[in-house]
């Protein structure tokens, strides 16, 4: 058994393992049909610790998530090996080379097949003209042996994939459909050899050139399809740089190490032009980044001193000095490439029964060209090779296996260009079946960088004001939340505080100068013992120590400028706009009036955000819940289909089913429009396949189809598929199936 040996982790972009458990996804060179995927993953599965296997049949992709204590990468690329398939990175040297190597080959088989087909016509068309006219028995034999000669090397070098496809799926015990077009072509091929060695009959060479020429064009077209659905992965991963700048804190000293031997605490030098290698804060200089690939900002961000930099953003000024925070598997844009990857590895719901009824297919077509075929020999045998092949090649199901994965690739690569990223496999169609859209406020309709004023001191041996926001930018420092930014211009960095606890949905608690504080929600940070002076009535926020000293805070975030118009273009794409949000019920109401939406709530938990969307699911809702805070991890993952922010917390990414990588919401109306029109693609990709199937079955089985009338309808049967899921997706098609 062959193993492909990994290359280090961010070179060839193999896999990463955290927690003893392993995650890769890689692509899968062979695979055509549903019954590939299920042989990949029935030889994966049979190694021990293998917790899930997920293959993507229209784009060649394999996730697998195995226990790294029980089994290896190795043997995971072995299993696949010995199936019969040729695993691949999915970006870097190895994936480009392969997707060349992949595209040279193909050429070349369309282009020996594309000869021969020609050729076999102009010798053809002299043999169907003798057998009406009359011929001279030499030169017939002369032009089936010339036939035969060119129809060679076309079915074993152009026809190769196919036969070996085959061959292949025999061995495995499935039925894909490279075994009715293997015997199709080979019944062809084996009678008409039979028939130029006695002299007499009907050949069919030209059947079998035409038949290889049409499915390769097919395939072809289906490969670039599934290459460029690789585009938005590759671009994120080709934007980390394989090596960096590491400097020396010793002697200062400058050496180029790669991106896996970079740890928490290293120092790295990042050069003007350069993209930034890791997660990490600025140690020196003023940086002006580029994080238009990451947060989707098309301006230039200034970065002083401790302040953060992603790693995938650009320097866009002068060189800088980065301290790292992370190592590079953990890095912002490593996670989105992963969690992307993932994604595009899984099968949504809808392929997956297009996959099950297109292997059910087979099994029926090839009973019925028994059925068929022993029919026609029973009242005329001269014509029963004829219809079996013609059965055998029309009811291909090529068409109805690509009608779904196809359509939801070119939707995935259309929502990545309005900056949204598809997170899970169901997400698109998902997105395309709600009817309510529900949205958090703070950082979701609001800009995420609030400001902050103090509007009251008391209690005994009172802060000042200034050593107010001091303690409060140290409780704040480790947090998440939106509003944490608002205090973090008035950190002081010698006072910290080691012990930070954050209570989603209330506020933080920690120990700052010897003191304990709670800060955040008035009732959390006051409780109720406390009486509110007069002058906190407009407090968001409010911080008490254990001595009963407090301050309370005034938060403001400006609305963001396009929210209006993002809540009126949902509206008219026919869905509710409701708010729930973890701020004060009056500045939620002010928010809602403002931008014209008429149901918000205010004051919710994440107890009662939830409850919140639970009601409305209890009432035939399909909701889409928009959110970027902690609190917002409930409710997202309990959502029929949730959208995260690209700027929200770690643990909204993760609950997030799709993530808006661009710091506005101006997406969001069209990405629903978009999954909708990919959901109506599929619905008339499976309505096509299927209809063509029903009509090419009848007129196949009655003689009324000659075989290269069945491969010319059966690939333009798979192509119609193709582009019409590849044509742009449109706003009217998404109003077309609104729900």
């Amino acid at each position: 058994m062959t193993t492909l040996a990994p290359r280090p982790l961010l070179d060839a972009h193999w896999a990463s393992e955290s927690g003893g458990e392993g995650h890769v996804v890689f692509t899968a060179e062979g695979i055509r049909c549903a019954n590939c995927a299920r042989s990949i993953r029935r030889a994966v599965d049979a190694l021990p610790g293998i917790r899930r296997v997920d293959i993507n049949v229209v784009d060649g992709r394999v996730s697998v998530v195995w226990d790294s204590a029980r089994t290896t990468l190795g043997a995971i690329l072995g299993s696949v090996s010995q199936a019969g398939f040729r695993p691949v990175p999915l970006v870097g040297d190895a994936a480009a080379a392969a997707q060349r190597e992949e595209r040279r080959t193909a050429l070349k088989r369309i282009g020996l097949a594309g000869i021969g087909a020609m050729q076999l016509m102009m010798y053809a068309a002299g043999l169907w003209v003798g057998a009406f006219q009359g011929i001279d028995p030499r030169i017939a034999d002369y032009l089936r042996w010339t036939c035969l000669l060119i129809t060679t090397p076309v079915l074993a070098y152009s026809g190769a994939p196919i036969l070996r496809g085959g061959l292949q799926d025999i061995r495995r015990r499935a039925l894909g459909m490279d075994v009715t077009v293997s015997l199709a072509l080979l019944l062809a091929y084996g009678a008409s050899v039979a028939n130029t060695v006695r002299g007499v009959g009907e050949v069919y060479y030209d059947s079998v050139a035409m038949f290889i020429l049409l499915l390769l064009i097919g395939r072809y077209v289906e490969m670039r399809s599934r290459h460029q659905a690789a585009s938005v992965t590759d671009a994120l991963a080709r934007s980390l740089p394989t090596r960096a700048q590491r400097i020396d804190p010793a002697t200062g000293e400058i050496g180029r190490v790669a991106l896996s031997e970079i740890r928490a605490g290293d120092l790295l030098r990042v050069a003007s032009g350069e993209t930034v290698p890791v997660d990490g804060t600025v140690a020196e200089g003023i940086a002006l980044v580029d994080e238009s690939l990451v947060t989707g900002e098309s301006e230039p961000r200034r970065r002083a001193a401790d302040e953060p930099l992603l790693g995938g953003s650009t320097n866009a000024g002068a060189t800088i000095t980065l301290r790292a925070t992370r190592r590079a598997d953990e890095s912002t844009l490593h996670g989105l490439v992963r969690m992307l990857e993932r994604a595009q590895g899984e099968r949504p719901r809808l392929g997956i029964a297009a996959e099950r009824m297109a292997s059910w297919f087979v099994a029926r077509v090839l009973a019925l060209t028994v059925v068929v075929g022993l029919a026609w020999w029973y009242f005329e045998p001269g014509r029963a090779l004829p219809a079996v092949l013609a059965v055998l090649v029309a009811t291909c199901p090529c068409a109805l296996s690509l009608a779904t994965p196809v359509a939801i690739a070119a939707a995935t690569s259309r929502l990545a260009r309005l900056g949204v990223l598809v997170m899970r496999a169901d997400a698109v169609e998902g997105l395309a079946g709600v009817d309510t859209v529900l949205l958090d406020k703070t950082g979701t309709l609001t800009v995420g960088r609030p400001t902050v004023k103090t509007i009251h001191i008391g209690g005994r041996d009172p802060l000042t004001e200034r050593e107010a926001l001091v303690v409060a930018a140290a409780l704040e420092r480790g947090s998440q939340h939106p509003m944490a930014v608002a205090f973090r211009d008035h950190a002081d960095p010698a006072v910290d505080c080691a012990d930070a606890h954050e209570i989603a949905g209330q506020g933080v608690t920690g120990t700052v100068l010897g003191r304990r504080w709670r800060l955040g929600k008035p009732a959390f940070a006051l409780g109720a013992a406390v009486e509110r002076p007069v002058e906190m009535t407009d407090a968001g926020v409010a911080m008490m120590d254990d001595l009963g000293r407090i301050a309370a805070f005034e938060v403001s975030d400006p609305l963001r400028d396009d929210a209006a118009a993002t809540t009126a273009g949902l509206r008219r794409a026919g869905l509710a706009v409701r708010i729930a949000s973890g701020d004060r019920a009056e500045t939620v109401a002010r928010v809602a009036a403002t931008i014209g939406v008429d149901d918000a709530e205010g004051a919710l938990s994440p107890a009662g955000k939830l409850a919140r969307l639970k009601a409305l699911q209890s009432a035939g809702h399909r909701v889409l819940m928009v959110g970027d805070g902690i609190n917002d991890g409930p409710v997202l993952a309990a959502a029929d289909v949730s959208m995260a922010m690209g700027r929200g917390s770690a643990i909204a990414h993760a609950a997030g089913d799709l993530l808006l990588m661009r710091d506005s919401l101006a997406a969001l109306p069209e990405a629903v429009r978009v999954a909708r029109a990919a959901l109506l693609r599929v619905r008339q990709n499976l309505r096509w396949a299927a209809g063509y199937n029903l009509a090419a079955i009848p007129l196949a089985a009655l003689g009324f189809m000659p075989p290269w009338l069945a491969a010319l309808g059966m690939s333009l049967s798979s192509l119609v598929v193709v582009f019409n899921a590849r044509r742009p997706l449109t706003g009217a098609d998404g109003q077309e199936s609104r729900p």
